[in-house]
């Protein structure tokens, strides 16, 4: 017979040892430093295109939905 496990389709919390969620919310701060120096939420200048700018701001977003992503995590531990 078959062994039955349970359902591992939802976790409401997940358990981590100290120095990893510290390390994680180092992570998370880091992520968050580089989509700021990335698109730093200042108006473009002259010197930057627009495409260039809007590169920029893209991959911000990136690492923005990262962070957040990330923070989830963290305030589920």
């Amino acid at each position: 017979m078959p062994r039955k496990f349970p359902s591992a389709t939802r976790a409401d919390s997940v358990v981590l040892p100290l120095d990893a969620y510290l390390e994680l919310q180092k992570f998370h701060d880091e992520l968050v430093g580089i989509a700021d120096t990335i698109d730093p939420g200042t108006p473009p200048t002259p010197s930057i295109q627009r495409l260039e700018q809007s590169r920029r701001r893209a991959l911000a977003r990136v690492f923005r939905l990262w962070a957040k992503q990330i923070e989830r995590s963290l305030i589920a531990t």
